[in-house]
């Protein structure tokens, strides 16, 4: 029970209660389509309220508004547009899995059909106000245990995390011996170890759980900056992903 706890803590059900109840895929998506062999890249955003989708789609060609809808894996959406004078409607029909979008894109009343991708984009990390200094966490020499060019990640963190639009806290406790970490995170839900590297300004870790007997590896990447790591959060076994943040305690 206890496991289960902690990971419910993190995936609050994304993997297991929202393969029955719906996805959540509200944020920025980098999308890839290829249409009788022309290939165009554009930037998306989804917003969701319930099973109903909205957003943008950004290219250089122009911005374009799009609805859509989710059906538990399967996500489908479109937009209406013009060539040449004629009206015409793209439309998109895809499955999430593994943190994708993949489908294909159907341009009508053309009858011409292709295929499109579609990734999660990161969180893009706060900018701090102009003339104000973020607080270090990245002594480069004189910290004990520590060699030079080795970032110090040591001490007692406020980590926020987002998996498919659930949000989560935790109180985390580096220790750092060189570039090995050790330490836990504590939540309401209970107290997760774990263990990562640091290789200069990037930071990895990760802590073991199980679900229903089968194990599974809760994995953070991300990058030192001052007084925070931000980065992605991965589980790997079920194919689920999200972003974080982490900020020093002073």
């Amino acid at each position: 029970m206890r496991k289960l706890a902690i990971l419910i803590w993190l995936v609050s059900a994304i993997a297991f209660a929202n393969a029955q109840e719906g996805l959540s895929i509200t944020g920025s998506w980098k999308l890839h389509q290829s249409i009788a062999g022309n290939d165009s890249d554009s930037s998306c955003t989804f917003t969701q309220k319930d099973n109903a989708l909205s957003g943008t789609c950004d290219s250089p060609q122009g911005s374009a508004k799009f609805s859509g809808t989710l059906d538990g894996k399967r996500i489908t959406w479109s937009y209406a547009s013009e060539y040449n004078g004629s009206p015409l409607t793209l439309k998109y029909d895809g499955t999430f899995d593994a943190g994708k979008i993949t489908g294909t894109v159907t341009v009508d009343p053309f009858g011409v059909s292709g295929d499109f991708t579609a990734t999660q984009s990161p969180a893009t990390p706060a900018t701090p106000a102009q003339g104000t200094t973020p607080p270090t966490a990245t002594p480069t020499a004189g910290a004990p245990g520590q060699s030079q060019g080795i970032a110090s990640v040591a001490g007692k963190w406020k980590l926020h995390g987002s998996v498919a639009g659930n949000d989560s806290d935790a109180e985390c406790t580096f220790t750092q011996k060189g570039t090995d970490i050790t330490g836990d995170c504590v939540s309401a839900q209970g107290d997760m170890k774990i263990t990562g590297k640091v290789d200069g300004g990037k930071v990895t870790f990760d802590f073991d759980s199980a679900y229903n007997g089968n194990p599974l590896t809760v994995k953070y990447d991300g990058t030192l900056d001052g007084g925070k790591i931000t980065g992605g959060i991965t589980v790997e076994q079920y194919g689920v992903n999200g972003d974080f943040t982490a900020t020093l305690e002073k």
